[in-house]
């Protein structure tokens, strides 16, 4: 305050003996006017009793003051909870998985009502497929890791039916973007959808050390069709990790049904399907390629539908 004080009495000064010798324009007027432009131009205003450390302290206590000071655990915490809430959703508690609940309480499958499934997010029409799916891959990969401890029997993906859902071969060629997608994005860098053997027996969809079953549901699939979608608009992709099959005692897989008496899940299954007019043909070789049942033709007399090929 001292540097201030002196700086204003000195400018009262300067202007008063300003205007006492300034009634005759003499050498002393000029000097004493002069002396006051320079206490205007060349004398600092303010206060500037603070150094520079005194200020680069005061600057610490207003950012402190603004925001708590954490420890590098709390904020390593604080970061991951902003980015887990920027990619992750309510995945037990979608429009997807609200929409797929005809098809569910529908189905012939025996343990398809209580099946734990995780669905996929809104679909946004400013993005584009892979955009979309892309969005969807932390809960995906968060999916791949819990399953088996929470015993989850599958991912939904629901495709807009009015892009996808009125022509076979338009949804067979978005199924293979889907999964192109997830594949491109494997965290064990495995990238099945790039294998020379796709649409051949040993290929299986794969994502991080995940193999998973995977079937589809489509409008344009007829009622007596065991892909029917219960009049649902849209279309869906579930994934089921294998895993989960063992949660339900599923047996090892066969080419033999007993269609008169069934014992075992699986014979069930096909006979159920079967009498509500909704029967499939059985592979008659356990070495039957995955991927031709991935999406089933609309006539059993249609050739397989090579969707990798699209």
């Amino acid at each position: 305050m001292a540097l201030l004080d002196t700086t204003k009495i000195f400018r009262l000064s300067c202007l008063l003996f300003f205007l006492y010798t300034s009634i005759n324009i003499t050498w002393s007027s000029c000097l004493s006017f002069l002396a006051l432009i320079g206490s205007i131009y060349f004398l600092p205003f303010g206060d500037h009793t603070m150094n520079h450390k005194e200020k680069v302290m005061k600057t610490k206590e207003i950012v402190n003051g603004l925001y708590s000071k954490l420890s590098k655990d709390e904020e390593d915490v604080k970061a991951a909870e902003a980015i887990l809430g920027f990619v992750t959703y309510d995945v037990e508690n979608t429009d997807s998985l609200d929409r797929f609940e005809r098809i569910k309480v529908n189905s012939n499958c025996l343990f398809a009502r209580k099946a734990k499934i995780w669905g996929s997010p809104p679909w946004k029409e400013q993005l584009s497929l892979e955009e979309n799916i892309y969005r969807l891959i932390p809960m995906f990969l968060r999916f791949t890791i819990l399953c088996q401890s929470q015993k989850l029997d599958g991912f939904l993906i629901e495709l807009p039916g009015v892009k996808f859902g009125n022509d076979v071969m338009v949804f067979a060629s978005a199924f293979r973007r889907v999964l192109q997608v997830l594949s491109d994005h494997d965290p064990a860098e495995f990238y099945c959808m790039d294998k020379s053997y796709l649409g051949k027996r040993g290929w299986v969809f794969e994502f991080n050390k995940c193999t998973f079953f995977i079937t589809t549901f489509a409008p344009f699939y007829p009622e007596t069709h065991p892909r029917y979608a219960f009049r649902c608009s849209d279309c869906y992709i579930l994934f089921q990790p294998e895993v989960s099959f063992a949660f339900h005692d599923l047996p090892p897989d066969s080419t033999e049904t007993n269609w008169v008496n069934p014992t075992n899940t699986r014979d069930k299954i096909r006979v159920a399907f079967r009498q509500a007019g909704r029967g499939y043909d059985v592979p008659q070789s356990l070495n039957f390629p995955m991927s031709h049942d991935m999406i089933r033709p609309i006539s059993g007399a249609d050739p397989i539908i090579e969707w990798w090929t699209l």
